[in-house]
């Protein structure tokens, strides 16, 4: 815009900015002198009223040919949209060290029940800007974070914050944050997937060929086979089709193993195991009961703290196939050597009682080697007697476990042939001639083999 003086103001399109552009050649002592006294009026004549330079204005170099700014506005600043702070570790990747298995290719983001998951930051308001006229320019204020809690997620509005109402997977969308109790994998196992470790229950379309570890705190259902891998439960484990071992494959549960047969295999069941087909060569250990109703068991050993039940046991070729009952094997031995410790510990803590009466009968009281020794011996006695209170707890511990031989039986529906080993504890009998359809169990301080008739 063209003044009366040899200069002009203008403001940018926007009103976010104001210049002075002066004619150098038109100016005069007159147009100098009247510069400084007319430009502040000026600019308010213009409608410039909000950041105006005012050390620019007193120092203008009126030799400058280009546009000079004299006044800025504000640029309006949008607030900052809400946000979802995960806290929970979502990390896949593995440490890859020395001794890392090429099967380990991913991490499994588990979380446990009551763990915060996740924090919602509210959103932040904008700040309104100003051009150069006093004109107010509008921020946006920031969106809120629109999520809400999805299966087993608990939303705390004091602490603004999502918690895990169970143990599994974390998983989080766009509009929801959920934890998944079940972790599932719509093939069978391979590099792909690599080895599974978690918290939840671990559901596999396929199958687990050898090598591979699946753990689970939950439940593991496999709906095709295991073949020499290594399955561990904190539940139940269920396999549609069976387990293929090769000696090396191994299924332990902290509760039932349903299977539909087991071949060369190891096996450790908190509870009962099932098998629909039948159990060959394999070493099964059960605190509870075997069921093999429609098959047999040949081979191996398979040893139950209550009852089993099966169609067939042992073959026609006399193959040595061992059960025992009442008593978990691997428990056992651990049994007799925390009792062997146990009478260690009783005569130790004889010896050192003895050591004490003597200590304290002794005169000199107040000297001061005795008073160690004195120390000492208490010192010892409470640590041993401490030992002693724990290997009791284990024992009781195990005692429960291992089952009771005059309680347990044996149901075969079919045939049990010669060379089948029985033990109920300390009971044993080698089966010497084939037996039909018959109920075994201890009487009378021996093993007998009862006919049954339906």
């Amino acid at each position: 815009m063209k003044l009366d003086n040899p200069w002009r103001i203008y403001t940018s399109k926007d009103k976010m900015a104001a210049y002075i552009e002066i004619e150098k050649e038109a100016l005069s002592e007159e147009d100098i002198a009247l510069f400084h006294q007319l430009i502040e009026s000026q600019l308010h004549e213009h409608g410039i009223v909000y950041g105006i330079k005012e050390n620019k204005l007193t120092s203008i170099d009126l030799n400058v040919i280009e546009p000079i700014l004299i006044a800025e506005g504000m640029k309006p600043i949008n607030g900052a949209n809400g946000r979802l702070e995960i806290l929970a570790n979502l990390d896949t990747s593995i440490n890859r060290e020395d001794h890392w298995d090429y099967r380990e290719v991913m991490r499994i983001p588990n979380v446990t029940r009551g763990q915060m998951l996740a924090k919602l930051i509210s959103p932040k308001p904008g700040v309104d800007g100003m051009d150069v006229t006093g004109r107010v320019i509008k921020a946006k204020d920031g969106k809120p974070k629109i999520i809400r809690a999805g299966k087993n997620v608990v939303w705390k509005e004091d602490v603004h914050s999502f918690y895990a109402a169970s143990d599994g997977q974390i998983s989080i969308s766009n509009q929801q944050i959920q934890v998944l109790p079940v972790f599932k994998v719509n093939e069978s196992i391979s590099m792909k997937t690599g080895n599974l470790d978690f918290i939840g229950n671990i559901e596999i379309q396929g199958d687990v060929p050898p090598g591979f570890e699946i753990k689970a705190e939950g439940d593991i259902r496999i709906k095709g086979m295991v073949e020499g891998a290594k399955i561990l439960a904190g539940g139940s484990v269920y396999i549609m089709e069976g387990i293929a071992g090769k000696n090396i494959g191994s299924i332990q549960s902290g509760n039932d193993i349903i299977l539909g047969y087991c071949n060369h295999s190891h096996i450790q069941a908190g509870n009962d195991l099932y098998v629909e087909k039948s159990i060959l060569h394999s070493d099964c250990t059960v605190i509870g009961h075997v069921f093999c109703k429609q098959g047999n068991i040949i081979g191996g050993t398979v040893s139950a703290g209550k009852t089993m039940e099966a169609k067939d046991i042992g073959n026609r070729l006399g193959i040595t196939t061992e059960i025992a009952f009442g008593i978990n094997k691997k428990e056992y031995e651990k049994e007799k050597q925390l009792m062997q410790r146990k009478k260690t510990l009783e005569e130790e803590i004889k010896k050192i009682k003895k050591v004490g009466n003597r200590l304290s009968n002794a005169s000199m009281k107040n000297d001061p080697k005795l008073r160690v020794s004195i120390l000492r011996q208490r010192n010892l006695l409470k640590q041993t007697e401490e030992e002693m209170q724990i290997i009791d707890q284990s024992l009781h511990i195990i005692q429960a476990t291992i089952g009771s031989e005059n309680r347990a039986s044996l149901i075969v529906r079919n045939f049990i042939h010669p060379n089948v080993i029985i033990s109920f504890g300390k009971y044993k009998r080698i089966i010497k001639s084939a037996h039909h359809f018959v109920k075994i169990q201890v009487s009378k301080n021996e093993i007998e083999i009862i006919p049954l008739f339906e």
